[in-house]
């Protein structure tokens, strides 16, 4: 787990060693990073990790075409949320949602975003632990306010996966599927550098099909060997550009 949400489920396991220390506690997680790289995965782990109640809501499930329906939601969300003995509240696509709403024209934004951010700040005095995580593939595209202090605190960007998490994805995809004894995990995670998570299940997912296709058609059962990943990988090109990974990192800059 990342160091900087590491340290938010220590201290709300430990709230009472950082408050007599007078730490305060981060009010929300920012998840920054390319699409596949495991945001959501990351944040049913922290609320995993804590023991907690996962609310998790997408664009798709706060907006309403109707007049008032869309803050009624926000708020049922958050009423809920404060009914647990600890929760964590995630909220994906969350530019979606609150977006800059200089660029935003829709009267609903321009309700809901006071709204979450209302939500968020009225937890400073409840008892409920609380932990909001966001996460974004475009936070360029985010509401200035969000970003403020005492809202979402810490930005964490969340990369590609390095060689010994590509590593553990092959043990994770592969381990259960018949393989070749001669296959090197080692030298196929340095093959897949670039992939993003999401890049490297879909190739083991479609290189099992290739021995499955074929015992239909022959009768004999075959394995996932070398070559069928490496074709596999011939067609399938990176789903993150250069490009995309420059943006992320100019951004980041920005914040520091």
């Amino acid at each position: 787990m990342f160091a900087e949400v590491q340290e938010v489920v220590d201290f709300l396991r430990n709230p009472k060693k950082y408050k007599r220390l007078g730490g305060t506690l981060p009010k929300g997680i920012l998840l920054i990073g390319p699409p596949g790289t495991g945001k959501t995965m990351l944040a049913k782990a922290t609320a995993g990790e804590l023991d907690a109640t996962f609310f998790t809501i997408s664009p798709a499930d706060v907006l309403s075409k109707w007049v008032g329906e869309a803050e009624q939601n926000i708020k049922k969300l958050f009423d809920a949320a404060r009914g647990e003995k600890r929760a964590v509240i995630f909220i994906d696509e969350i530019e979606a949602l609150v977006p800059a709403r200089r660029d935003e024209g829709s009267s609903v934004m321009q309700r809901v975003v006071p709204q979450i951010l209302q939500g968020m700040e009225g937890f400073d005095k409840k008892t409920t632990p609380v932990m909001f995580m966001g996460a974004t593939n475009c936070p360029w595209q985010l509401d200035p306010a969000v970003l403020r202090p005492g809202r979402f605190d810490e930005k964490v960007y969340i990369p590609l996966p390095d060689v010994a998490a590509r590593r553990k994805m092959l043990d994770i995809y592969l381990g259960k599927r018949p393989v070749d004894d001669a296959m090197d995990f080692n030298s196929l995670a340095d093959k897949l550098d670039g992939y993003s998570g999401a890049d490297i299940k879909y190739i083991c997912d479609r290189a099992a099909t290739v021995p499955f296709l074929q015992s239909v058609a022959t009768g004999e059962e075959g394995e996932i060997n070398l070559k069928i990943l490496e074709d596999v990988l011939l067609d399938t090109p990176r789903s993150v550009t250069r490009e995309t990974l420059a943006k992320f990192e100019h951004w980041s800059a920005s914040q520091a």
